[in-house]
């Protein structure tokens, strides 16, 4: 692969001139410019910036046809697949506000979301209608449109895709078929007035992790300064790709993490997205970076580290990616080692969160800037800050734990339709993240955990973070969490792990002398349960809070 070379002297300290334009704005500057290019490959079928462009203007023209004004919701239950993007863009042409659902939601928590977003039109794959079908009568939906993964294949896959589905799909009241409204409206291009720093462009709910699940604010300003300061980034590598960007659409668009870093960062360089609706799919991932060459890749921890110990990861080659992001939770020092060594890939950790559009921190992107088992330096325009949980002064020591602040153009709006969680969330314009961090003498942070899953045994601090990392560098151990176990003689640490396949499980004697070595002895886990999996959310993060209720 022939690649430019670059000493690296990357200043991640530049404040960078964030345009004032919208999202459509910036489509459809890089839909001008690149109208004969790729813009998306989905299942071996290519679509390009105009091919794109055309139907983004039909499905507006469709959706304003149906009613659809600025400030009006439009919600979307689909994978990563041709027709989100279209979708978004179509909503962001009105001026509307786009909002996505985990397509792994329950028909509970899909009601929960519709009810508080109160879109006037949802689109969805037909294989999730049966989703739709159970809450029906509970919705206050105007239009429900159903499209099909089948419309994006190459005509060969289409009527087996067909024949595997025939049998999930459900009819639902008054529905529209996404084909019909497409095929019967015409490519003019609507304009609506933005005002960037304003006006909503997504409502982008968070995980839910810990607490009920909120509705962020983020405007089209939000998302220009993420793609801008993306762009800016990836001039730190060691070595430029040639030619157009290729990049994995690999994490889910329903996150936060993925809509910037693998779908509107890709579409502000111009760049060629490849869609994989479902992440889980490792070999054909490994399959679409070995035959086409892909350069960036961007997903979560335990995401690399199965990639890493798949069993046919060596089958194919990777020397074409040049960079990876991690980020959703804490990277393992250990799964940045196995991964580099299995791909050659630079894999560096971010940070960031879905109130701050979403990343604040990041690593520099190459090795000799990069400090592994760190979130890296703050993002250019950003700030941060580590505050005093009990006293609110700000930290200024090395290696002294507080809550990390942010301020920057990331930070949203607010909260929808919750201005008490705001008023507690932002102050000052500083955004409290609830996570706890450390800031080394080198300038560089590294989280210790969130203060929320903060354990008290016998009056002392224990963060679990800090114990499965520990746990992690066990030969044995693949995954780990820990949790909290109450009893009558007070708080006691479990540990809940996964095994290597060809590993035995380790007795709790065994598993507290390794302990001894590194932890403190009220850290050291008094009880072990063995899983197959650990609870993840669609992003990876442990479920710490599933993990408490199935023990209690």
């Amino acid at each position: 692969m022939s690649a430019q070379e670059k000493k690296p002297n990357f200043d991640f300290k530049k404040e960078l001139d964030i345009p004032q334009k919208s999202l459509m704005e910036l489509f459809r500057e890089i839909a001008r410019e690149n109208k004969q290019n790729n813009a998306t490959f989905f299942k071996g079928k290519y679509k390009t910036y105009h091919e794109l462009e055309v139907e983004v203007n039909k499905l507006s023209n469709a959706f304003h046809s149906l009613g659809i004004q600025k400030g009006d919701r439009i919600a979307v239950l689909l994978p990563n697949c041709p027709q989100y993007i279209t979708t978004f863009f179509a909503t962001q042409a009105l001026g509307a506000i786009f909002t996505a659902i985990n397509p792994m939601n329950s028909p509970l928590e899909i009601e929960k979301q519709l009810n508080d977003s109160e879109p006037k039109l949802l689109i969805t794959l037909d294989i999730f209608t049966d989703k739709i079908k159970a809450i029906e009568e509970k919705l206050t939906l105007d239009h429900v449109i159903i499209t099909s993964v089948a419309r994006e294949l190459p005509n060969t896959k289409k009527y087996i895709y067909k024949l595997n589905t025939m049998r999930k799909k459900v009819p639902l009241k008054n529905s529209l078929p996404y084909d019909t409204i497409i095929y019967t409206q015409d490519a003019t291009v609507i304009d609506v007035p933005i005002n960037p720093k304003e006006d909503i462009a997504i409502l982008q709910y968070t995980g839910g992790t810990t607490g009920s699940s909120k509705g962020a604010m983020l405007t089209h300003y939000n998302l220009i300064y993420q793609t801008e300061m993306l762009k800016y980034w990836r001039t730190g590598l060691e070595k430029q790709p040639d030619g157009q960007l290729k990049i994995a659409g690999v994490l889910p668009y329903s996150h936060i993490f993925g809509l910037t870093s693998s779908f509107l960062w890709p579409i502000a360089e111009g760049a060629t997205i490849y869609l994989i609706p479902d992440p889980r799919k490792l070999e054909e991932i490994m399959r679409v970076i070995n035959d086409f060459k892909v350069h960036f890749l961007n997903c979560v921890p335990v995401f690399f580290l199965k990639f890493a110990t798949h069993p046919h990861v060596n089958k194919y080659d990777y020397s074409s990616l040049h960079l990876c992001i991690s980020g959703g939770e804490s990277l393992p020092v250990e799964t940045v080692k196995i991964f580099e060594e299995k791909t050659g890939c630079l894999l560096i950790e971010g940070y960031g969160l879905t109130e701050a559009s979403p990343v604040t921190h990041a690593n520099p992107p190459n090795r000799q800037q990069r400090s592994t088992g760190s979130i890296g330096v703050p993002v250019p325009n950003t700030q941060a800050r580590i505050v005093d949980t009990e006293t609110g002064g700000v930290i200024d020591t090395p290696d002294v734990s507080g809550e990390l602040w942010v301020k920057g153009p990331g930070v949203m709006k607010g909260y929808w339709k919750n201005d008490k969680a705001t008023d507690e969330t932002i102050i000052d314009g500083w955004l409290r993240t609830g996570d706890v961090t450390i800031l080394n003498d080198s300038g560089y942070y590294k989280i210790i955990d969130r203060l929320k899953d903060l354990i008290i045994v016998s009056g002392y601090k224990v963060w679990p973070n800090e114990v499965e990392e520990i746990l992690l560098t066990h030969p044995s151990i693949l995954e780990a969490a820990i949790i909290p176990h109450h009893t009558e003689l007070g708080t006691k640490i479990k540990a809940v792990l996964v095994k290597h396949r060809s590993s035995e499980n380790i007795s709790i004697d065994d598993l507290r002398s390794y302990c001894k070595k590194f932890l403190a002895p009220y850290k050291i886990p008094s009880l072990i349960e063995y899983r197959d999996a650990l609870p993840r959310s669609l992003v990876g993060k442990v479920l710490r809070r599933e993990l408490q209720t199935t023990a209690e």
